[in-house]
């Protein structure tokens, strides 16, 4: 395997430890749902997604005729930045940042049975170590918060953290099943990484045209005008989708193009202990000593399963 696909999963990694960062920091400022958040997030990603795609392919993007790529290419959408991405920022508004990450980004183990199941990629006696140590991580994150230091009361209560467990996990699996999709995808249509990452935009646009005219339409009070939402927090939510899910996509696409989709996704597993960090130290998100420890074994277990 490349060296280059190691370092650049590294940085997918890092990209999209940031974009839910910056989702949430819109979030805060807008005061608004998550129901204002993916039109901002299309609309960029198409654009940035086709400035690139432009660019690598000499300014023509070649046409995918094919019906059953487009099937794909919706259904990696729809169950990636559409219900995945949903449940994951409702985790966030449930237990913050520092927890709903790890939880999420918990699945690579998944990973490794839908890559086996619709891939054929291998699964080494590793998995079953892999999958108790990150079982392990998240038993800490669930219950190693509950009694505070100092007596404390803990930050959330037993309620909540159960409902963002419940949404992180969902996340995590809308997650898993949209990985070896994408890998299908760019098998069929036989795109570049830079193309693959444009289509998909294109289809996450047609897809959040509909949700959105749906949610209007039948749960109007649950939403507000795109209008209204402040230009700081618009700002974020575009920022987040050029950084996340244009170029993070791209990268990604582009290490799976070369690597088994399970190693790809085990790398970037990593991007938990950065969000962490960031919870901790810049949202003042306090995490106890067990929680912390959770986090390492999520990510050390999610290493090992495709390593």
């Amino acid at each position: 395997m490349p060296l280059w696909g190691f370092l650049m999963s590294f940085l997918a990694a890092a990209m999209w430890a940031a974009s839910p960062i910056m989702v949430n920091s819109g979030l805060a400022r807008a005061g608004c749902s998550i129901h204002e958040v993916n039109p901002f997030r299309a609309v960029s990603f198409l654009a940035a997604s086709a400035a690139v795609a432009l660019i690598s392919c000499g300014g023509k993007i070649p046409v995918v005729t094919s019906p059953l790529a487009w099937v794909y290419f919706f259904f990696s959408v729809i169950t990636s930045y559409t219900l995945g991405d949903l449940f994951f920022f409702l985790a966030i508004r449930e237990m913050g940042v520092s927890l709903a990450i790890p939880v999420a980004n918990s699945y690579p183990i998944l990973v490794i049975f839908t890559s086996w199941l619709m891939l054929g990629e291998p699964v080494t006696p590793k998995l079953i170590w892999g999958v108790a140590v990150v079982v392990g991580g998240l038993l800490l994150l669930r219950f190693g918060g509950e009694k505070a230091e100092h007596g404390e009361k803990p930050r959330y209560g037993a309620g909540r953290l159960m409902r963002g467990f419940s949404f992180a996990l969902g996340g995590g699996l809308c997650w898993a099943l949209a990985s070896p999709v994408t890998k299908i995808a760019m098998n069929i249509s036989q795109l570049g990484a830079a193309e693959i990452t444009f289509y998909r935009a294109f289809a996450f646009m047609i897809v959040t045209l509909v949700v959105r005219i749906l949610t209007v339409k039948f749960r109007r009070s649950a939403t507000r005008p795109l209008s209204s939402v402040p230009p700081a927090a618009a700002a974020y939510f575009l920022s987040a989708a050029v950084v996340g899910l244009c170029f993070g996509s791209v990268v990604y696409a582009k290490c799976i193009s070369a690597m088994p989709v399970a190693v790809v996704t085990a790398i970037t597993a990593t991007s938990p202990f950065l969000a962490a960090l960031y919870g901790r130290f810049v949202l003042k998100e306090s995490l106890a000593k067990p929680q912390w420890c959770g986090i390492v074994m999520i990510i050390a277990g999610s290493i090992v399963v495709g390593l």
